[in-house]
């Protein structure tokens, strides 16, 4: 087990820590993660969650290597690790019955710019930045990207695809994708953020929750559907394949 739960007070935080791979996730780690979630789902003691990362990254991406190893596997076997792992984290984040904050004191690329794009808000330190990534490698994003980035910022997907920057805290702000945390931790200041909310009671945390998500949660299934079935035809894609392996080697 490498997630860790941690408590500070009513906030929980969930700490990715896989520092040796950025935090790059494969589907053990996406399960484990999606559990976690769901066990601190369960507490009704907390105020807020806070997702975090240890290390240089709050979450690299996808793990391409174990990408790579699956294009053996059939379109269905394929599928079900789309559905039950990766997009399981998104489910989690999104079913969560009080507020999530991502706090982004490193590169967050691809399913990792996905993961945060699920919370309620983002908090990015001064280490902190967003990549779009997905198309880098030839993929569309399996985990709701596309739809959690045009939710939030309607018009930027183009402009991503084409420049793919590294999203630093004050053009996040100008881009309305998160907040800077300034000169301190993004951790520090979305526990911090938690912690003036607890003020508030949890039925009423919980209603503001139900009434700003209504529309991600009843739209999110019919999207997930959609972007597994995408991100299969390009796994079996020789074009994509052939790119991923280009960037595994350290192209651009």
């Amino acid at each position: 087990m490498a997630l860790r739960l941690e408590r500070s007070g009513n906030v929980a935080v969930a700490v990715f820590d896989w520092p040796e791979q950025r935090n790059a996730l494969g589907p053990d780690e996406c399960r484990e993660i999606a559990a976690g979630l769901r066990e601190l789902a369960r507490d009704g003691s907390i105020a807020g969650v806070v997702v975090t990362g240890e290390g240089p990254a709050f979450c690299a991406g996808g793990n391409l290597k174990g990408a790579v190893s699956r294009t053996g596997m059939s379109e269905e076997e394929r599928r079900q690790i789309v559905y039950t792992a990766y997009q399981d984290v998104i489910r989690a984040l999104v079913e969560m019955p009080v507020v999530t904050v991502a706090a982004v004191d490193g590169p967050a690329i691809g399913l990792g710019f996905d993961i945060a794009l699920a919370c309620d808000c983002r908090f990015l330190g001064p280490e902190g930045w967003f990549m779009q990534g997905w198309a880098r490698v030839g993929f569309a994003p399996g985990t709701g990207g596309e739809w959690l980035l045009r939710l939030k910022a309607p018009h930027l997907l183009w402009k991503l695809l084409e420049e793919q920057p590294r999203i630093g805290p004050a053009m996040a702000e100008a881009m309305n994708l998160g907040e800077s945390s300034g000169e301190v931790r993004a951790r520090d200041r979305a526990i911090a953020r938690v912690e003036k909310l607890a003020a508030l009671s949890r039925d009423t945390i919980e209603a503001y929750v139900r009434l700003s998500r209504m529309d991600l949660r009843e739209g999110l299934e019919a999207h997930l559907a959609a972007a597994v079935g995408e991100q299969i035809k390009l796994l079996a894609s020789p074009l994509v394949k052939a790119r991923v392996e280009h960037v595994l080697k350290g192209g651009k």
